[in-house]
């Protein structure tokens, strides 16, 4: 029995960053390891950094031509960051490309986003706002593929399963246990019909503190101080927006940080509990 023909769309994540050097993104990562390990007759991966829910568009006619059995995704990370976010939004643009994807016994995995644990380091007003736009992310990407037969691997509960250790240094990606964790549960999914025929490869051990420090002081630090020009104003903005909505929900009612900060706290936002890792339709 072949493999089948696999392309990863979306962002970051299926990119594959967390998971090898630089050079490597595109040809590692948690689609790369479904690919291997269901012996894929070919492979095609379209992510890139930074897409949103509107970007996907501009990978489906490529992802199409490819004739793919299987397509993986991740998507949504880059709207909870951006101040324009609007969750109707993220579910109407997946929503159209999941739809477009899922013909001709095609089975399509999307994989919902965690909350990202560098905001767990911050305020706790911030690391709240955070979660609910994580919460508010998975709501839209489950309700845009409800309709379609896409089916949804639930990030939280897979990355909570595998412990700390799944976080990448930068805290926002997923390390390498973290895309072999997410690969498993794809290949498990995709068991009934595409068998795993290999192995997926080990992650390496967790680096010395002095390779961590290297990494922190040759690229985290320089990548942190790049990103601060856009993704600081822009976490910011997206507070700011939060707090001017509070204080519009309670009118007169005098609104302080700790108020907001105690109404927005979702301790499971991002993390559900007593829901399975994979929700949508069996594959058929």
């Amino acid at each position: 029995m072949s493999g089948p023909r696999v392309v990863a769309m979306g962002d970051s994540i299926t990119l594959g960053v967390g998971d090898g050097l630089e050079e490597a993104w595109g040809r590692v990562g948690w689609a790369s390891h479904v690919a291997h390990a269901t012996g894929a007759t070919a492979f095609l991966n379209l992510a890139a950094n930074g897409v949103r829910a509107r970007d996907l568009a501009t990978q489906l006619p490529d992802a199409l031509a490819a004739r793919p059995d299987v397509v993986l995704c991740t998507v949504g990370g880059n709207d909870a960051l951006r101040g324009d976010f609007n969750a109707t939004e993220v579910e109407r643009y997946t929503r159209e490309t999941l739809t477009a994807l899922t013909h001709d016994g095609r089975t399509v995995i999307l994989a919902t986003i965690d909350r990202i644990g560098l905001f767990d380091l911050l305020p706790r007003a911030i690391a709240d706002v955070m979660a609910r736009r994580a919460h508010a992310v998975n709501s839209a990407l489950s309700a845009a593929a409800a309709p379609t037969g896409a089916v949804v691997l639930d990030g939280a509960v897979i990355f909570a399963a595998a412990g700390s250790s799944a976080w990448h240094i930068d805290r926002i990606h997923p390390s390498q246990r973290g895309h072999r964790a997410l690969a498993a549960a794809a290949v498990g999914t995709l068991a009934p019909r595409w068998p795993q025929l290999a192995a997926i490869s080990p992650a390496a051990a967790t680096p010395a503190l002095h390779a961590r420090l290297w990494w922190l002081t040759r690229r985290g630090i320089p990548w942190a101080a790049r990103r601060s020009r856009d993704l600081l104003p822009q976490v910011v903005g997206v507070v700011a927006s939060e707090l001017r909505a509070t204080q519009a929900r309670v009118g007169d009612k005098p609104t302080t940080a700790s108020a907001i900060a105690s109404e927005a706290h979702t301790p499971t936002a991002g993390r559900p509990e007593g829901r399975p890792a994979v929700r949508g339709s069996s594959l058929t």
